[in-house]
């Protein structure tokens, strides 16, 4: 661990016994030259000190000498400031923790936080935002460095006798008990330059007839316009790259309702890696006939998904194949994950963003993003009524223990999981603010408002995010809302059946 005392690792933050620490803040009234130069000192200082010492989440004005109200957080993406950072909310329930501060470099406190805060601000375009109802490891950040703009030092809040120990203890005291995430922020950052550039920065447009009709202002990212017709490609490119440098070179196996098989099938045929995928005995044909064409040996079994998953393990476990699990290898959410990367790329403030959820890797991978970039952003994840394995168990809450497998019903094939996995929902808790459900009408409904006004053909399961807005659109009303539509395999029976014309895909 570098020693927090030496000067020349403070980037000048000022230490306790200034009495520049102790004044409280002035609010900004518009976002200024002044405010825009220590906004970004703010930002400068903290990637410093990051890049130095390997952590630090956040820093505030009185700390640089500044007397404006705001501050700076890192949360894995990159730094942002926040101005005029006020709680709105407070938990009635407390917690204690050990605490450190960049201008207390040779202490660790012992503070008392509310569990849970919400908290209004002004964004870096001085736009105002709400951040509601953080989870503890957030809520407990925020409260530190609002202090700091109201004067309080953390030695201060001390709670309880030998509330102060040496900055020395840190490791025991502080990173021990810290939350630790298996998707990696470095990782989504790192994954386009692994991607096929074919499904990367897809088209992302603000649909005002639909703006018109839901009222709501509602941009669509379109994940349907490469050869696998959806966002798959994205994780299976970054998953399959990552295998390869660690020397894996098949024979591979997965499971696939048809579009996670096409882009593995894609990105192993890239690698001349042979790939087996297990499918059910009622697969789209569209996609089982894609599968094959992009060179996969394609083996039908079991009557859903779930069934097809328990066929391609035991494949692996006797023949020696890898099995590449989609929901449950995290390259696969982190390659999904530069969607979001790219949501947020043109500044755009986004008060929800809503997300097909079917085995939880677009969801998970956005949402990880999302929390870090644009944190006041609701990242809301949707089931099929049909199939509400994953909302059931992430409606259960950490730790609890999964249900088996569900019966499954719905005409999204793409997000039909009767089995949820334990780990894809462990990743949702403390970055997704919520599941709903959507019927298969609403699913329609939402399919064909794309094709009369966006001109898009969309599967059901790649709409479900719209379905949901559609739905309820009181929810949503006045909002800024995004969605991913996800994918957009529709065999010409189905187009008939669902827009009452035969839209030709071929394959």
């Amino acid at each position: 661990m570098p020693d927090l005392a030496d000067d020349s690792l403070s980037h000048d933050v000022l230490r306790e016994g200034d009495p520049r620490l102790l004044v409280r803040c002035e609010p900004l009234l518009a976002l200024d030259d002044r405010a825009g130069r220590e906004a970004r000192a703010l930002m400068s200082a903290l990637t410093v000190f990051r890049a130095r010492h390997g952590f630090g989440r956040g820093i505030a004005a009185p700390q640089l000498g500044f007397d404006l109200r705001m501050l700076a957080l890192d949360l894995g993406a990159g730094p942002f400031p926040l101005y005029n950072p006020e709680i709105s909310w407070r938990s009635e329930e407390t917690f204690e923790l050990w605490d450190d501060c960049f201008s207390l470099p040779d202490k660790l406190v012992r503070v008392c936080r509310h569990r849970s805060i919400s908290v209004r601000f002004r964004d870096e375009k001085f736009r105002a935002r709400h951040w509601e109802r953080l989870p503890p490891e957030l809520a407990e950040l925020l409260q530190h460095e609002i202090d700091h703009l109201d004067g309080v030092l953390m030695t201060a809040r001390a709670a309880g006798p030998d509330a102060i120990r040496p900055a020395g203890e840190r490791a025991r005291l502080i990173d021990a008990a810290r939350v630790s995430h298996r998707l990696s922020h470095a990782r989504i950052a790192e994954a386009a330059s692994h991607i096929d550039p074919l499904f990367l920065d897809t088209p992302q447009f603000v649909s005002e007839p639909l703006y018109d009709l839901l009222g709501c202002r509602i941009t669509l990212k379109v994940e349907t316009m490469n050869p696998i017709r959806s966002f798959k490609g994205r994780g299976a490119e970054y998953a399959l790259s990552r295998l390869v440098e660690a020397g894996a070179r098949g024979p591979l196996v997965c499971a696939s309702a048809g579009n996670f098989g096409q882009a593995l099938a894609y990105s192993c045929r890239r690698r001349e890696i042979p790939l087996t995928v297990y499918a059910a005995r009622d697969a789209n044909p569209l996609k089982v006939e894609r599968m094959r064409a992009l060179g996969a040996e394609v083996r039908l079994e079991g009557d859903d998904f779930d069934a097809a998953k328990r066929a391609a393990k035991r494949h692996a476990a006797t023949s020696g194949a890898l099995m590449i699990e989609d929901g449950l290898l995290a390259e696969i959410a982190e390659g999904a994950g530069t969607i979001a990367r790219e949501l947020l790329a043109r500044g755009d403030a986004y008060d929800a963003v809503v997300v097909p959820l079917g085995d939880g890797s677009l969801l998970n991978g956005m949402a990880r993003w999302l929390k870090a970039a644009s944190p006041a952003t609701r990242v809301i994840g949707v089931c099929a009524e049909g199939a509400p394995a994953m909302a059931e168990a992430f409606a259960l809450g950490p730790g609890a223990a999964l249900g088996g497998p569900g019966s499954v019903r719905t005409i999204a094939d793409g997000i039909a999981v009767g089995q949820a996995i334990a780990e894809s929902v462990a990743d949702m808790h403390g970055q997704v603010d919520e599941v709903r459900l959507v019927s298969d009408r609403h699913l329609l409904e939402a399919m064909r408002l794309l094709l009369r006004y966006a001109g898009v053909v969309v599967e059901p399961s790649g709409v479900a995010g719209l379905a949901a807005v559609v739905a309820e659109p009181g929810r949503y009303a006045g909002l800024e809302v995004a969605t991913v539509l996800s994918g957009g395999n529709v065999t010409p029976a189905q187009s008939a059946q669902w827009f009452g014309t035969a839209v030709e895909q071929q394959a």
